[in-house]
C-alpha cells in the first residue's frame, strides 16, 4: 500500500489547537503519517473497508487519502470536527464518510442523547476489514468498553483486524503509576476494581484498565488479541499508549 501524499488540506487552526494543543500544521501532518503507517504495518490493504471510531478532525482519514481505494467511515462525538470533515474531505474523496454519534461523555459531550453502553454502530454485520480506535478506550468506562467490543465483533468481517489503544495496568506498569512516573496520574481507584482514573470528577478524562480485565472482555466478545505493542506511558512517555491488534474468532 503506497503512502498517501502530504496532507493538502488541514482543519482550521482552532480545531488543531483543540486536538493537538498547537496550530502548527506539521504536528497534525506528523500524527496523520504515524497513524497511517501503524495501520499499514498491521496489514491495512488499499481495498479494505475501514472504520475509524473516534475519527476526530480527520487525522487518519487525511493520512489515508490517495492510498485507500476501499471505503472509510469515521464516527465522532465532537460536532465541529464532524462538520469540518464532512465539508472538507468527503466532497473531494467520496469514499470517505463521517458520522456524528451523539454519545454522552462527561469529558467531551456532556449533553449527548445516548449512552455509550446503548450505542449501536450504524452499520450492518461484517461491514469492515479494519477497525481503528486511537485513544478512545482510554476515555471510556468498563461497561461501555465491553459493549463497544461486542459491536466491533459484530461489524468486523471474518479475517478482519481491529487496532485499539489502551493504558494497560499490569505488574510492569503498575509500579510506575503508583510512584507517580506515568505520563498521566491514575490515582483514583474505580469502584469496579478493573480500572483507575485520572480525575474522579470527570472519570472519562483518562482511564487505565487492568490488563486481565481487557483480556477477559475480548474473549467474551469472541475477539482474539494477536499482538500488543507496549507503550511507555507508565514511565513518562508522552502519548505512548499500549496498542492492541485484535482479530475475530472464525
Amino acid at each position: 500500500m503506497a503512502h498517501g501524499p502530504r496532507v493538502a488540506h488541514l482543519p482550521p487552526a482552532h480545531l488543531r489547537i483543540y486536538y493537538y494543543g498547537t496550530w502548527d500544521p506539521a504536528v497534525m501532518e506528523r500524527a496523520s503519517a504515524v497513524e497511517r503507517d501503524e495501520l499499514m504495518h498491521r496489514g491495512l490493504q488499499p481495498q479494505h473497508r475501514v472504520l475509524d471510531i473516534g475519527s476526530g478532525i480527520g487525522t487518519l482519514a487525511l493520512g489515508l487519502v490517495g492510498s485507500l481505494r476501499g471505503t472509510y467511515d469515521g464516527i465522532e462525538i465532537h460536532p465541529a470536527a464532524v462538520a469540518w470533515c464532512q465539508r472538507a474531505i468527503t466532497p473531494r474523496h467520496p469514499n470517505f464518510t463521517f458520522h456524528r454519534a451523539d454519545i454522552v461523555s462527561r469529558a467531551y459531550n456532556p449533553n449527548g442523547r445516548v449512552s455509550a453502553a446503548n450505542y449501536v454502530f450504524p452499520f450492518p454485520d461484517r461491514s469492515f476489514d479494519f477497525i481503528v480506535l486511537a485513544s478512545v478506550f482510554t476515555h471510556m468506562m468498563p461497561d461501555d468498553v465491553e459493549h463497544y467490543l461486542r459491536q466491533i465483533a459484530r461489524v468486523l468481517a471474518p479475517g478482519g483486524k481491529c487496532m485499539a489503544s489502551y493504558f494497560l495496568l499490569n505488574d510492569e506498569t503498575r509500579p510506575g503509576v503508583e510512584s507517580g512516573r506515568s505520563f498521566m496520574s491514575f490515582g483514583v481507584s474505580h469502584p469496579s476494581g478493573v480500572c483507575r482514573l485520572h480525575d474522579a470528577t470527570v472519570p472519562e478524562s483518562a482511564v487505565a484498565f487492568e490488563e486481565d480485565f481487557v483480556r477477559r472482555i475480548h474473549a467474551r466478545a469472541g475477539l482474539h488479541i494477536k499482538d500488543i505493542r507496549r507503550g511507555q506511558w507508565w514511565s513518562g512517555g508522552r502519548h505512548d499508549q499500549d496498542v492492541l491488534t485484535v482479530t475475530k474468532d472464525q
